[in-house]
């Protein structure tokens, strides 16, 4: 359908200009169909279907209202059957105003047909301050599509003193994926690393076939809320991460990679190398009568080798692990309340002869209120026999009660989580962030307790 809706577009526009030249003062063509619509302005636009060439001051839009995706370029090749071309000398920006407050200056920037922006030789502005410049730049212009850091996080905690953190995108197709990550630290110097995958079934873009693991699963497995997809009659989960079915090979390169534990707050972990393969099982919805879902499923699973180190003095241990995790819908209350579950089971083994086994659940409430706001309370237990080397990945709270909560009013968010540990009696770490959004561009301020930690990020509206 989308190609056909351009193709009427083009059939009318050049009916009887098939492979003419307008050297007016501004041209304009307008691409109008079931996605997103597309306009090309330059001074200069040259069709010889199915390719437009537009050269002189181009702009290329795509999307409608304030926040549409534009691109401005010296030259612009472009082929409307496949929604593929090339930009030089470009600059990239969803904010409409006269002077942007971000823009994404490139050498060349490639469109490809699954929508995607490729650039290379990159400089990243806020306003007229160059904040950065990066080798190439990967973004996902599907809507709804999960998002790359576009921009730095800053920050300062008691661990590192003042970090900027930020991942970017090496590669990225339906096959494979790589990502480099980088934190700058004033006290634990540089933190940085590779990781990526081979997608053997389903797709590397939108379920990463990396996901680091520590202690649990169950602490960052994401609040979950089932609807049913029309047209796939699928199980949808809004308020979490999309976890589409994949089958994949991973492997992980991290030097000194910032852990989380309880007991050593100053933990560092260095993974070389973690080589593994994960699936994720393809979402299972069962509805009732009224259409509405009353059981969803779906379950994620790894087995993966590595070398771990943790101190600066210690020497790399094997470990072969597996673990699985699967979540479940139990019921659903209406259209905005449901009640979750989820399981856990992990065996490690590792080269000093050591094992460590983990059978855990979770149980999940939560409620989506209008606006985006949101509330839950989750139950988390674990049982665990034998002993660990590692310190990043034991179990340090088996039983620990989770809340989190959002509220959005006007252009401010609001969000906070609380960690409350049912052995000791004790609130273990707390989370509270604002965040604001303005015109092309949300800044958000987050503090967490347990760290002294205080972080800004800028959410990049439109994308």
């Amino acid at each position: 359908m989308r190609t056909k809706s351009v193709r009427i577009w083009l059939i009318l526009t050049l009916m009887t200009l098939s492979t003419a030249v307008w050297p007016q003062d501004r041209v304009r063509a307008v691409a109008v169909g079931e996605q997103e619509p597309i306009v090309i302005e330059a001074h200069v636009i040259e069709a010889t279907p199915p390719n437009v060439l537009a050269e002189g001051d181009v702009l290329f839009q795509q999307g409608e209202g304030p926040l549409a995706k534009r691109l401005m370029a010296d030259r612009f090749s472009y082929n409307y059957e496949q929604r593929a071309g090339t930009l030089t000398h470009a600059t990239f920006t969803t904010c409409g105003l006269e002077h942007p407050d971000y823009r994404i200056t490139a050498r060349e920037i490639r469109l490809t047909p699954d929508q995607r922006l490729k650039a290379t030789r990159v400089r990243i502005y806020l306003g007229n301050f160059r904040l950065i410049s990066v080798p190439r730049l990967n973004i996902n212009l599907r809507p709804g599509a999960a998002r790359e850091t576009l921009l730095p996080r800053p920050g300062y905690n008691s661990r590192d003193g003042l970090f900027f953190t930020a991942s970017f995108s090496l590669a990225s197709t339906d096959a494979a994926a790589a990502d480099l990550h980088v934190r700058l630290t004033t006290k634990a110097g540089i933190q940085e690393g590779i990781s990526g995958g081979y997608a053997i079934r389903g797709s590397a873009r939108t379920a990463p076939p990396y996901a680091a693991d520590f202690d649990t699963d169950l602490r960052r497995e994401s609040i979950v809320l089932p609807i049913v997809e029309e047209e796939t009659r699928a199980c949808a989960f809004p308020q979490s991460e999309p976890r589409p079915r994949l089958t994949a090979a991973f492997a992980a390169l991290l030097v000194r990679e910032r852990a989380y534990d309880i007991d050593i707050p100053d933990l560092l972990v260095t993974r070389l190398p973690e080589l593994g393969v994960r699936y994720v099982s393809p979402q299972a919805c069962i509805t009732g009568e009224d259409g509405q879902p009353v059981l969803g499923v779906q379950a994620d699973g790894r087995i993966s080798w590595g070398r771990f180190k943790e101190g600066p003095g210690d020497g790399y241990i094997e470990r072969w692990d597996a673990r699985g995790t699967a979540s479940t819908t139990l019921r659903t209350f209406g259209h905005n309340t449901a009640l979750h579950g989820m399981g856990l089971a992990r065996y490690s083994r590792y080269g000093d002869g050591d094992s460590y086994r983990v059978i855990g659940a979770a149980l999940d409430i939560s409620r989506i209120f209008p606006r985006g706001s949101f509330a839950s309370l989750r139950l988390i237990g674990h049982a665990i026999a034998g002993s660990t080397p590692l310190s990043f990945d034991d179990i340090d709270i088996p039983y620990e009660l989770q809340s989190a909560g959002r509220y959005v009013r006007g252009r401010n968010t609001y969000s906070i989580r609380l960690d409350y540990d049912l052995q000791k009696q004790s609130l273990r770490d707390w989370e509270f962030s604002i965040a604001r959004r303005l015109h092309c561009l949300e800044p958000s301020i987050t503090w967490r307790n347990r760290f002294r930690q205080i972080s800004f990020g800028i959410r990049v509206l439109g994308l």
